[in-house]
C-alpha cells in the first residue's frame, strides 16, 4: 500500500525525535562521571538565594543586525528571553503575542492570523503591514502568518515602528523576529519536555518536544529539534437547520437542510508536528557556514470563532471546516571576514501548501433571505429534475513560494564609526486555486436551462498567480559625535514590482471576458481577466535618523525618526484604478534605564503619520470580488513602557502600551452601488463619507498590558516557585468603515489571569499551570467569511484561549 507523504514525514519526525531522546541516557551518565558538579538548571528553575545575587542580567539582541544589549538600542524593542517564554508556557503565536503590548492581531484560527503594531491595522492590500522573520529570513504572509512553533528559541524580538531601512517593504509598522538557538561547537547538550493539558470544559491534549546539540568535530556541530502537539477542542458544533425559499414565493420550491452529520462537541482539535535541523561548519578561522532546514505541518479542524447567537463557544456549521498547512524553509547563512570587514550572506527558500475548507452556508442563506430575484444563485436541478441543495462550500488549495537573498558588509570594529551596507532581493509567487462550489453543480442546470459551473462544481472560481519582486540597497551607520552622544543614519533605496495573472469570478464574468465555459484548459491561461496592461512598478526610499545620549553607563535617552512603506498594486475589477503604496513616518522619543542590578525601566512615546491607508472593499454586483483603495490618512499617538524589578526571591515585571490611532482625513466612499471609484472629495458631505476624520483605526485596543509576579523559594532540597500573571486590554473597533463597524460591533475590554507553580532539582523541572483561570471570554476580534454587508448576520467572534490547565516535565543534559 502506498504511504502518504505526510504519514512518512510524521513517522520520520517522531522516530527521529525518539532516537535523539534515547541518546540522552548514556550521555547523561558519561557527563555525571566526567563532572562532579550537577548540570546547570534551566531558565525556569529558580533558586531563591541565587535570585537575590544574580540581578536582572543583560539581554543581547540583533535588532540592528549586530549583537548588542537591548538597553543600548535606540528604538522601542521588546525581547522575550528563553526564561520568559518557558515561564509563560509559550509554544505558539497566540501565546507570545499576549505578552507584546504593542501587537494586536485578527485571526480565523491557527495559521490564519495577521498581526499589527501600534494600531496600524486595517483590512486591505495584498501584503501585510508587519514583517515576520525566522532568524534573518522573512516569512511574511498577509492574513496567513506561519505558525512557527516556539521551542529551543534564543528569543522573540518585537521591533515597534517602521523598520524600512534594515527590514524592508512589509515592515511598515514593525517587525517580529523569532531567533533560534544555533549549533554549539563547545559541548554536547540535549533536553526534552512533555506536557499533558486540557481545556476547562473541552478536551485533553498533550505535547512532546526535544532537542539535541552534537559537536561532530572542533569545527562542526549539528542541532536537531522535534515536536509533536495535539490540542483538544473547545468549540461545540450544535444541531441546526435552515429552510431555503430559493429566491421565489413558491412554497413547492423549498429545501430544508440540517447539520446532523456534523454535530460534535469540542470539534476544533489541532494536531501539529515538525522539526528543525541546523548545521554549523567553520571551514576557516572567522568563517562559519550555517545551513538550516525547518519543517512544520498543521491540521486544524473546525472553526476557532464562535457564534454568540448560538451560545457560548458554540456554532452551527453545516459542512466540513479545516485548515491543513504544510511548509518548509531552507536557509543558508554564511558569516566571515574579508580583511577586517564582517560579511553576512543570508539565503532562504520558503514553500507553503495550504488546503483549507470552510462552511459557506451563511453566504447562501443571505441570498435566500433577499426574496425573489435571486433564483440564479439558488435554483439548480439535477438530471432527474429535482432541486439540489444550493448551499455553497469553499475549498482552497494554495501554494506560496518565496526566495530571498541578502548580503551585508560591516566596517571593522576598530573604526571610529559603525556602518553596515547591503543589498536585498526577494521573489515570491502566490498561487491561488479556490472553489466556491455547490456539490453536484456540474451535473445540474440553472433556471435558464443552462449550466453555471466553471470547473468541477465551482460557481465562483479563483485561479490566480500573483508574483512579487523586491530589490533594495541599504546602509545604516552610527558615529559618536561627542562623548556619549551617538548619531545613527540609515537609508534604503527600493524597487517593488508585482503582477497578477489568471481568472476570478463567476460564469458571467468569464463570458464577458470572451471565454468559453466550462473551463477545460490549463489554469491561469484558459481565461485571464486579471492581467493589467501596466503592472505595478514603484521605486523610492526610506530613512532613519536617531540621536542617542548615554547619560550614564546604564541610562540612555534617544530620539528616532524613521519611515516605512508597503507596495501598492492593481485591482482586477478596476484595472484603471491601481492603489498606491502606503507610507508610515515615525517620530519617537524614549529612554532606557537601569537603576542598580535589580531594576530596569524603559519608555517610548511616539507620533506616527500613516499616508494612503490601503483598505479593501467589496462593491455590489461583483459577486464578492473586491478591490483595494487608498482610504485617506491616519495618525497614532502612543506610549510604550516595560519594567523588570527583582526583590530578592521576588521578581515583578510588566509592560504596556497606549495607542490612540485614528483617521487624520476623511475616508471617501465609492460613488455609488456597483461603482469602483471613490469620490474625489467628501469633506462636509456625510453621504459621501465612509469614515470621518477622527474615526478610530480598527483591531487595536487603546490600552494593552501584562504584569507578572514570580516568587522563588526552597522546598526541602527542591528549588521552587509560584507565579501569577495578569493580562488586560481595552475595547477595540472592528472595521474602519463606520457602517460596517456598526454591523459587526466593537469588541469589549477584558482581563484574564494565569497561575503556575513548579519545582526543580539538578537537571529536571516540573510545573503545573492554569491559564485564563476564571474562564473569561475575552473577545479579540469579530470576523465574517464573506463581505461584511452580506455575512454580518452570521459573524463570529475570536475568543482568547478558554480556561486551560496542565502539567509539564522537562530535563536538560
Amino acid at each position: 500500500m502506498k504511504r502518504s507523504k505526510k504519514s512518512t514525514g510524521r513517522n520520520w519526525l517522531l522516530s527521529g525525535t525518539a532516537s535523539c531522546l534515547a541518546m540522552l541516557a548514556p550521555v547523561a551518565a558519561i557527563a555525571q562521571e566526567a563532572a562532579p558538579a550537577p548540570a546547570p538548571a534551566s531558565g525556569d528553575q529558580v533558586a531563591a538565594g541565587a535570585d537575590a545575587q544574580q540581578g536582572l542580567g543583560e539581554i543581547v539582541v540583533t535588532a540592528t543586525r549586530r549583537s548588542e544589549s537591548i538597553q543600548k538600542v535606540p528604538i522601542s524593542l521588546q525581547a522575550l528571553t528563553p526564561e520568559k517564554l518557558e515561564q509563560r508556557q509559550v509554544n505558539s503565536f497566540s501565546d507570545y503575542v499576549t505578552l507584546l503590548p504593542s501587537v494586536s492581531y485578527a485571526s480565523l484560527g491557527p495559521g490564519r492570523s495577521d498581526l499589527f503594531f501600534r494600531g496600524i491595522a486595517v483590512d486591505g492590500g495584498q501584503l501585510s503591514t508587519a514583517g515576520t522573520y525566522l532568524d534573518d529570513i522573512p516569512l511574511t504572509t498577509a492574513g496567513r502568518m506561519p505558525e512557527i512553533h516556539v521551542y529551543d528559541m534564543a528569543r522573540v524580538e518585537a521591533l515597534s515602528g517602521p523598520q524600512g531601512t534594515l527590514f524592508g517593504s512589509s515592515s511598515l509598522s514593525g517587525t517580529l523576529r523569532l531567533i533560534t538557538n544555533k549549533p554549539d561547537f563547545s559541548k554536547f547538550s540535549a533536553g526534552y519536555d512533555v506536557e499533558a493539558n486540557k481545556y476547562g470544559k473541552g478536551d485533553a491534549g498533550h505535547m512532546e518536544e526535544g532537542f539535541v546539540n552534537v559537536p561532530l568535530a572542533d569545527n562542526l556541530a549539528v542541532r536537531l529539534v522535534g515536536f509533536y502537539r495535539h490540542d483538544g477542542g473547545y468549540i461545540d458544533n450544535t444541531a441546526g437547520s435552515h429552510t431555503y425559499q430559493l429566491g421565489d414565493d413558491d412554497p413547492s420550491t423549498s429545501i430544508t437542510i440540517t447539520n446532523k452529520d456534523m454535530v460534535k462537541d469540542n470539534y476544533n482539535p489541532v494536531t501539529e508536528y515538525g522539526g528543525r535541523a541546523a548545521l554549523a561548519w567553520q571551514p576557516a578561522p572567522d568563517w562559519t557556514v550555517s545551513p538550516q532546514f525547518v519543517y512544520q505541518y498543521l491540521n486544524a479542524q473546525g472553526g476557532f470563532n464562535y457564534d454568540p447567537r448560538v451560545g457560548d463557544l458554540k456554532v452551527h456549521d453545516f459542512h466540513e471546516t479545516y485548515n491543513k498547512d504544510e511548509w518548509y524553509q531552507a536557509a543558508l547563512t554564511v558569516t566571515g571576514k574579508i580583511a577586517d570587514f564582517d560579511v553576512v550572506s543570508s539565503t532562504g527558500y520558503f514553500k507553503r501548501r495550504i488546503k483549507n475548507a470552510n462552511d459557506y452556508t451563511y453566504y447562501t442563506v443571505f441570498y435566500d433571505s433577499q426574496g425573489p430575484g435571486y433564483e440564479a444563485y439558488l435554483q439548480f436541478r439535477n438530471k432527474a429534475g429535482n432541486l439540489i441543495d444550493p448551499t455553497q462550500q469553499y475549498f482552497g488549495n494554495n501554494t506560496n513560494r518565496k526566495f530571498t537573498q541578502e548580503l551585508r558588509i560591516s566596517v571593522p570594529k576598530s573604526w571610529p564609526f559603525s556602518l553596515t551596507v547591503g543589498g536585498f532581493y526577494q521573489w515570491q509567487k502566490n498561487e491561488f486555486n479556490e472553489d466556491y462550489y455547490i456539490p453536484g453543480l456540474h451535473d445540474a442546470t440553472n433556471v435558464d436551462g443552462g449550466t453555471s459551473y466553471l470547473r468541477r462544481d465551482a460557481f465562483y472560481l479563483t485561479e490566480v498567480d500573483r508574483i512579487f519582486k523586491d530589490y533594495a540597497l541599504f546602509a545604516e551607520g552610527t558615529y559618536e559625535v561627542v562623548p556619549h552622544v551617538k548619531v545613527t543614519g540609515g537609508i534604503r533605496l527600493f524597487r517593488a514590482k508585482n503582477e497578477s495573472h489568471g481568472f476570478e469570478g463567476v460564469q458571467s464574468t468569464a463570458l464577458a471576458a470572451g471565454c468559453t465555459t466550462p473551463f477545460t484548459g490549463p489554469r491561469v491561461t484558459t481565461c485571464d481577466n486579471v492581467t493589467v496592461a501596466n503592472p505595478y512598478n514603484e521605486s523610492g526610499e526610506t530613512h532613519k535618523v536617531s540621536v542617542a545620549w548615554q547619560v550614564a553607563s546604564d541610562k540612555m535617552v534617544y530620539a528616532t525618526y524613521s519611515t516605512g512603506f508597503r507596495p501598492g498594486g492593481s485591482n482586477t475589477i478596476a484595472p484603471d484604478h491601481p492603489y498606491k503604496a502606503d507610507r508610515l513616518t515615525n517620530f519617537e522619543l524614549g529612554f532606557k534605564t537601569a537603576w542598580g542590578p535589580n531594576f530596569r525601566f524603559n519608555l517610548a512615546a511616539y507620533y506616527e503619520k500613516w499616508k494612503g491607508i490601503q483598505y479593501s472593499v467589496v462593491p455590489s454586483g461583483f459577486q464578492g470580488n473586491g478591490l483595494t483603495l487608498n482610504a485617506g490618512d491616519g495618525r497614532v499617538y502612543g506610549v510604550e513602557a516595560d519594567f523588570d524589578w527583582r526583590l530578592g526571591p521576588l521578581s515583578i515585571s510588566g509592560s504596556g502600551a497606549y495607542n490612540d490611532a485614528a483617521l487624520s482625513s476623511d475616508f471617501c466612499n465609492l460613488t455609488g452601488p456597483g461603482s469602483t471609484e471613490q469620490f474625489a472629495a467628501c469633506t462636509g458631505e456625510p453621504d459621501k463619507i465612509a469614515a470621518a476624520k477622527g474615526t478610530r483605526l480598527p483591531r487595536q485596543p487603546k490600552f494593552k498590558g501584562t504584569m507578572v509576579a514570580r516568587y522563588g523559594f526552597s522546598l526541602g532540597s527542591l528549588d521552587s516557585f509560584v507565579q501569577a500573571a495578569a493580562n488586560h486590554q481595552s475595547s477595540s473597533t472592528s472595521n474602519l468603515d463606520t457602517f460596517k463597524n456598526s454591523l459587526l460591533g466593537d469588541t469589549p475590554g477584558f482581563s484574564s489571569f494565569d497561575f503556575s507553580a513548579g519545582v526543580s532539582k539538578a537537571n529536571w523541572n516540573a510545573e503545573i499551570f492554569l491559564q485564563n483561570a476564571f474562564d473569561k471570554r475575552g473577545q479579540l476580534s469579530k470576523n465574517t467569511f464573506c463581505a461584511i454587508e452580506v455575512c454580518s448576520g452570521s459573524s463570529r467572534t475570536l475568543p482568547i484561549k478558554p480556561q486551560f490547565f496542565g502539567i509539564r516535565f522537562g530535563q536538560k543534559f
